[in-house]
């Protein structure tokens, strides 16, 4: 079954405005009530004000929190950043050191005249 196009178009608003829509109803049912019966528009009022209060301290907690959460991002940026510079630092070095052949000895009696100390050692 398809949906007509401007059924999609009216559902895709009010998905888009939905506080708006709901706040218009509870207007409208508390503008009903409180003409036909006196406690459903104070409940309705009383709803209206109370979404209002919740939605505003949502609304700073969410601000809050999403600036905590773009600090964090941030950090982690410099972080991701600062392993990449210590990366590169890193292969550089064992670069160099590999570029330097090591003293391979051609037979035991270097070595141990490398292992002997001289009168200057102490």
């Amino acid at each position: 079954m398809r949906i007509p196009k401007r059924v999609d178009a009216a559902w895709d608003w009010a998905e888009r405005h939905g506080r708006a829509l709901t706040l218009g109803i509870l207007v409208v049912v508390a503008v009903v009530g409180a003409l036909v019966m006196p406690t459903l528009g104070a409940l309705a009022v009383g709803l209206l004000i109370g979404g209002v209060v919740v939605y505003r301290r949502l609304a700073r907690r969410i601000e809050r929190l999403r600036a905590d959460n773009d600090q964090l991002l941030r950090d982690n940026g410099n972080v991701h950043h600062q392993l990449a510079l210590m990366r590169r630092g890193v292969k550089q070095e064992s670069s160099l050191s590999t570029q330097v052949l090591p003293y391979i000895p051609d037979s035991e009696e270097q070595v141990v005249a490398f292992d002997t100390p001289t009168p200057a050692d102490g």
